[in-house]
């Protein structure tokens, strides 16, 4: 049984602050406690830097003892950059990545791999457009009664059309995520092409805390969890602490890799998505670590069913090797109440691989980071489910 782990958390595209995690990390053991009759304790953010910060975790049960330092891996910074551009800026540049990712192909590849996201990916662009005719269309019947000449009425007609737009784009943007969503596109556009110079320096500051904590981290598992967005930098960030350590993978503790709701196909199914490939293809043909990978058919911000080193469509009973690939269902983690009351929350679905378990279910984030089990137990195709009592005791051997 694991007595210490480290873990790594890589959020995805999210401005989320440590304060935010841990707060979500407290309610999500809390549901741990109750469902697996463990107990658990989660001290305050303990150190915090720019580029991380820490907070202590310990779960017990009446057999076992699991101390677990929690390590936030930070970019949100970057992020909330992100969201201050412009209303004109982001719309140009936001243009400028719909056309790329058109004219290389690889919006059509998305749909390919996973209809789901390509979805997703267009829903900001589609709904702008809708606010476009809507607006035209309100222009249209305010300055139809006034009768005015066509050369009077067009320029006229134009100018409300814009009003209208920018208004409602300002109004309803923030609140239906369609800003975030288009800060997305921007954003993956710019690092495709190697022009974030920032997020890059940020990668080797992970890197380097990597190899840092295997080196010198008296722990049994180091565990580095990247989600969505996130699992893609995870991955990059694991392959330059392998460049930097290439006895990394044999020197210290055991090093895990757990991807949930990964879109590492973003950027590896583009052109210019060569970094992204060769670090999931040298992190994969690294044996010693251990690389499993969540997908879920209810989660339509990932890629369901696609192998992200192959980048090949799989079969519903395939579970490749590296990564390993578990497919569960978000129904199977959660009450039938919450899962009817946000089955259409595509965010809430997302996030619920983050998030406590209301039932014992193969996947439980908690089990995984925190709970005794090694990771290659707690990640198989079983999970922790019959290898505890009731009262929370560890049982010796699955039945």
């Amino acid at each position: 049984m694991i007595r210490r782990r480290h873990v790594f958390h890589v959020g995805g595209y999210d401005p989320i602050t440590p304060e935010q995690q841990v707060e979500r990390l407290r309610r999500s053991l809390a549901s741990f406690d109750k469902i697996w009759g463990a107990s658990s304790r989660l001290s305050e953010i303990s150190s915090t830097s720019a580029i991380d910060a820490s907070c202590n975790v310990e779960a017990w049960g009446p057999n076992w003892k699991t101390s677990i330092t929690f390590e936030m891996l930070r970019w949100d910074d970057l992020i909330r950059c992100d969201s201050k551009v412009g209303l004109v800026p982001r719309l140009v540049q936001s243009a400028r990545a719909l056309f790329d990712f058109i004219i290389t192909g690889t919006l059509f590849r998305y749909a390919i791999a996973s209809w789901k996201y390509a979805l997703f990916f267009v829903f900001p662009y589609c709904s702008l457009l809708l606010i476009a005719l809507c607006s035209a269309g309100l222009s249209y019947l305010v300055i139809r009664p006034l009768h005015a000449t066509f050369w009077v009425g067009l320029p006229l007609g134009i100018l409300l059309s814009l009003a209208i737009f920018v208004g409602a784009v300002l109004w309803i943007g923030p609140k239906r995520r369609i800003n975030h969503i288009l800060d997305d596109a921007i954003f993956s556009h710019k690092f495709l092409y190697g022009r974030r110079s920032e997020l890059d320096a940020r990668l080797d500051d992970f890197a380097e805390l990597i190899a840092k904590r295997a080196q010198a981290a008296k722990v049994d598992e180091i565990l580095i969890v990247g989600h969505s967005l996130g699992a893609a930098l995870t991955i990059a960030a694991v392959a330059r602490a392998l460049k930097l350590d290439p006895l990394l993978e044999t020197r210290g503790p055991k090093l895990c890799i757990l991807t949930v709701g990964a879109t590492i196909p973003k950027f590896a199914l583009h052109p210019m998505g060569g970094q992204i490939r060769e670090a999931a293809q040298l992190v994969a043909g690294t044996s010693a670590i251990d690389w499993v990978e969540y997908q879920a058919r209810d989660d339509a911000i990932s890629f369901y069913r696609f192998d992200p080193v192959t980048l090949k469509r799989t079969s519903r009973d395939y579970s490749g090797e590296h990564p390993k690939i578990r497919r569960v269902q978000i129904h199977s983690m959660i009450s039938p109440i919450r899962f009817r009351r946000h089955r259409f929350d595509f965010m809430q679905i997302h996030y619920q691989f983050l998030m406590g378990n209301d039932q014992l279910s193969a996947y439980d984030y908690c089990m995984i980071t925190c709970g005794p089990l090694e990771f290659d137990v707690a990640t198989s195709p079983s999970g922790a489910v019959g290898l505890f009592d009731a009262n929370g005791s560890v049982v010796t051997a699955r039945s």
